[in-house]
């Protein structure tokens, strides 16, 4: 795997912790009492996206092309998602996960992530010789 790859995949999982800890945080805060339930489950699509991400990092293995594409796509719907967010509620989340989004596309989206996640194609074999023939 060519470091740029290597590098966008812990970073991925770096993401994909960061929201872990979101969620277990949530859960607590809400089993505590906390009165912002809605503000939680507002956030709940964006930590399922990075979670989501952290999944197809680990199947990055299998090399397949389509694999590449759905994490692209993620990676950009979670500052889209976070700046909708920002339009009804105010945050400034996007700010930071549109870069850190931005960076990671930019990996997926160099040569040799290209180059990793295109199929590799056998040569055909080449011909076997004719079994003797039997008196």
């Amino acid at each position: 795997m060519p470091p740029s790859l290597r590098l966008a995949r812990n970073l991925i999982w770096l993401q994909a912790t960061l929201s872990l800890i979101s969620v277990v945080l949530g859960i607590l805060a809400l089993a505590a009492g906390s009165t912002e339930v809605f503000e939680h489950l507002l956030y709940l699509p964006s930590y399922v996206l990075s979670l989501a991400t952290g999944l197809l990092a680990n199947r990055w293995r299998t090399r397949r092309p389509r694999v590449r594409d759905v994490t692209i796509a993620v990676q950009l719907a979670i500052p889209l998602l976070d700046f909708v967010y920002f339009l009804f509620d105010g945050t400034l989340e996007w700010v930071v996960t549109a870069p850190w989004s931005a960076l990671i596309v930019t990996l997926l989206l160099l040569p040799p992530a290209r180059t990793w996640f295109t199929p590799v194609l056998q040569p055909p074999s080449p011909p076997q010789p004719a079994p003797p023939a039997v008196a």
